[in-house]
């Protein structure tokens, strides 16, 4: 006898949906499929739409030192409520930066008992941190991230390419890779000179060309090659950026890419249109090149999606200029069900949007349990109602700490019912499902330093 059983639910293929069940037994899927077996606690799922928990390789929740713009409890909790069962921090926007081992465990330390959902920590790669890379490793982060340009804040410091050469040697033999938030400054500064004034979308998406970010992929792809270091490039903008990714790819560089969705849903015009509340960096393009950016998701060009969720209290957004306010967009509760409502009439779009933000996430950092509905992993998975008609995404609806989002007015037919984690509810019906249960997970590296 199962411990649980969800019956009535419908599971994802290429080919469309088809009716199953979904037996659970210690937290972990035991059988997948129509079944007349027994179990303790039987559950109708009501025909909804199920989807694997989303795996969230990039969020702030800047915890600890400014959990007034957001914090695990809020950000988590919006994470089940828009499809996800698994984040990773970034290690900056927190105070300190998680950059050495003792601000690992002042986060770690932070956090508590506050999330909603299972959860990793990032390291971060700073000038003056190389020792600091190694003990990081051992202590479980899932990666490093860098930054090629200023990062916005002054606790988190853009690496030269001295320090990111230097770093990328030191990450090689860990087995982790390195993240890079790619665009080259020697490209931005002209850009920005170039400017005859500097205050709204356009001008925003002007100061920061896509050619920014071709040439800092290209000087991290000639790193990568020297160095035997993986990197993965996030939030890519542009098809034209993903080009030298493929053709560093069909060259044997160990190189993979993410992009958000508010790339692939959102244009530079929409937000002139909704003001600072879109603005992001690199910032959203205009509107023609968001069909070539499907075009390339469609392709296999792009290996994970993330939402880049990066909040900030009101006072940084509200009245202030594209350049005065803070490049940071809130999306963790709506990406994934407005991806999902858009391609929500071609089941092969929708199930290999899936896998970008689930199963291939997982493999990237080795969550070998996660990112997928299958027997013996465990028991992650999302309940999704349609609704007809769509349903517009109000301010009420958010459950960030500030009630703010650029998607707030866009209409979603896909709609998240229940968020279920290791084979129990975290959220049904708008609302957490009792306290939360999310559990920190180590990854160790490959190569420990010798004790």
């Amino acid at each position: 006898m199962h411990d649980r059983i969800v019956r009535n639910i419908r599971l994802l293929s290429p080919e469309g949906w088809q009716a199953a069940d979904l037996a659970i037994d210690q937290g972990r899927f035991s059988a997948i499929g129509k079944t007349d077996e027994a179990g303790r606690e039987i559950i109708d799922g009501r025909g909804s739409l199920c989807f694997p928990g989303g795996v969230d390789l990039h969020v702030h929740f800047n915890e600890p030192g400014r959990t007034r713009w957001e914090g695990f409890s809020t950000g988590s909790l919006a994470a089940a409520a828009g499809g996800c069962t698994f984040a990773a921090e970034m290690p900056l926007n927190s105070i300190p930066s998680t950059t050495t081992v003792q601000a690992l465990e002042e986060k770690l330390h932070s956090i508590g008992a506050k999330s909603h959902v299972d959860f990793a920590l990032w390291g971060g790669l700073v000038p003056g941190n190389l020792e600091s890379l190694q003990p990081l490793a051992d202590e479980g982060v899932i990666a490093f991230k860098a930054f090629m340009s200023p990062s916005g804040t002054d606790d988190f410091i853009n690496s030269d390419i001295a320090t990111l050469k230097e770093g990328m040697k030191r990450i090689a033999p860990t087995g982790k890779f390195l993240a890079l938030h790619a665009e080259d400054p020697a490209v931005l500064d002209p850009a920005n000179r170039r400017l005859a004034r500097r205050s709204n979308a356009l001008d925003w998406e002007a100061s920061r060309p896509v050619e920014a970010e071709i040439s800092a992929i290209e000087i991290a792809i000639e790193l990568a090659g020297e160095t035997g270091c993986p990197i993965h490039i996030v939030h890519v903008s542009s098809a034209q950026a993903l080009a030298p990714i493929a053709q560093a790819k069909a060259k044997g560089v160990d190189i993979t890419c993410e992009t958000c969705p508010h790339y692939l849903l959102l244009s530079i015009e929409d937000a002139e249109r909704i003001g600072p509340d879109a603005k992001c960096a690199p910032p959203l393009r205009y509107r023609n090149s968001l069909a070539t950016l499907w075009e390339c998701l469609a392709a296999g060009e792009i290996d994970t999606i993330g939402s880049d969720h990066s909040p900030c209290p009101p006072e940084m957004k509200a009245g202030l200029s594209f350049f005065d306010s803070w490049g940071g967009i809130s999306g963790l509760q709506h990406g994934l069900p407005l991806l999902w409502h858009r391609c929500a009439n071609d089941p092969k779009s929708l199930f290999q949007l899936t896998r970008l933000s689930t199963l291939n996430p997982a493999k990237k950092v080795g969550l070998e349990t996660k990112g997928s509905l299958k027997i013996g992993k465990d028991a992650d998975f999302i309940l999704v109602d349609s609704k007809t008609p769509p349903e517009k995404i109000e301010l009420r609806d958010l459950l960030y700490k500030h009630s703010a989002s650029a998607y707030c007015g866009m209409e979603q037919s896909l709609a998240v019912r229940q968020t279920w984690l290791r084979g129990n509810p975290i959220f049904e019906n708008g609302a957490p499902s009792g306290d939360p249960t999310g559990k920190f997970y180590r990854l160790p590296s490959e190569s420990p330093a010798p004790r």
